[in-house]
């Protein structure tokens, strides 16, 4: 039989990427600045973003206010890609719908694999969270330790229902497509670039209500970016070894829960700094790992 060679390599404007790209922008950027821009018309306050939101919405009572209204059609953002990948599924003849859902329906996939994610996570986390702890004082009213593991639950089960949907767009769509004839760093950089541009809005509105500058704010977007890419290459390579979009938005809810909890109960906590240099030492170790095994694989002909 003839060699036929490695996978065509996809590019990120093929036709039917910029029409998953322009859904899920689209979506999600009118309906984060729909919500800003009411919520200033009627002075209604700032809005609520993730552990905030769940704070104040389950925990203080306050779920009927306006702005906890007015921050919960902002969270409606969060479903742009997972709504774009499944129209970029349907109308792309390279994917189908049936295999879309297997791949989100494929969670058990061997208990090792959730407790590598786990691993990982407390890798990279968790000496950020132990050092804001030791170095950054608490707020004031801070939560008891009851409250905080209750607040860990239900802050988890809303990431997974929520910002982990995003999983179904970026890797069951488009990681899907870019995959072929890439490697899984190639791959999370192709997607993790787009990923972290989708999020500059709502990024921008959260630091503006930190009260940064401008210069600060083009600073501090550089830095999530560059996590955003290192977390897109670490799905990746979790992807390419399971292909479950579970196992994704497993890892995005994970991830997202242990950071923003310390958030919520250290004021300027700099974990997220420290987070994302934990998380490119790990993910340039998978790098280094791969080329040595696929050094030594002979070259077929």
């Amino acid at each position: 039989m003839a060699d036929q060679g490695p996978p065509e390599e996809l590019r990120l404007w093929e036709p039917s990427h910029l029409i998953y790209l322009g859904v899920a922008f689209g979506i999600s950027w009118t309906l984060w600045g729909a919500a800003w821009l009411i919520s200033h018309s009627l002075g209604a306050g700032d809005l609520l973003f993730n552990q905030d939101l769940v704070w104040t919405a389950f925990f203080d009572g306050e779920a009927t206010s306006t702005v906890v209204r007015l921050s919960l059609l902002s969270l409606l953002g969060v479903y742009g890609p997972m709504i774009a990948g499944v129209i970029g599924t349907r109308s792309d003849p390279a994917v189908t719908l049936p295999d879309l859902w297997k791949r989100i329906a494929r969670v058990r996939i061997g208990a090792r694999w959730y407790g590598l994610v786990i691993g990982i996570l407390i890798l990279t986390a968790g000496p950020a969270a132990l050092i804001v702890a030791v170095t950054t004082d608490m707020i004031p009213d801070a939560p008891g330790g009851g409250q905080v593991i209750a607040f860990l639950a239900v802050f988890f089960v809303f990431q997974m229902l929520t910002s982990g949907t995003e999983e179904i767009g970026w890797r069951g769509y488009l990681n899907e497509k870019l995959r072929h004839g890439r490697n899984f760093w190639d791959t999370g950089w192709a997607v993790g670039i787009p990923w972290a541009a989708w999020h500059v809005p709502v990024v921008v509105m959260i630091f503006a209500q930190q009260g940064m500058v401008p210069v600060q704010i083009v600073g501090s977007l550089a830095g999530f970016g560059i996590g955003i890419v290192a977390m897109s290459i670490l799905h990746a390579w979790f992807y390419e070894r399971t292909r479950s979009v579970f196992l994704n938005i497993f890892i995005h809810a994970v991830f997202n829960t242990l950071p923003l909890t310390t958030a919520l109960l250290y004021q300027d906590s700099p974990a997220a700094v420290i987070a994302n240099l934990a998380l490119w030492a790990v993910v340039i170790y998978l790098k280094r790992q791969h080329d040595r095994k696929t050094a030594h694989v002979p070259a077929q002909t």
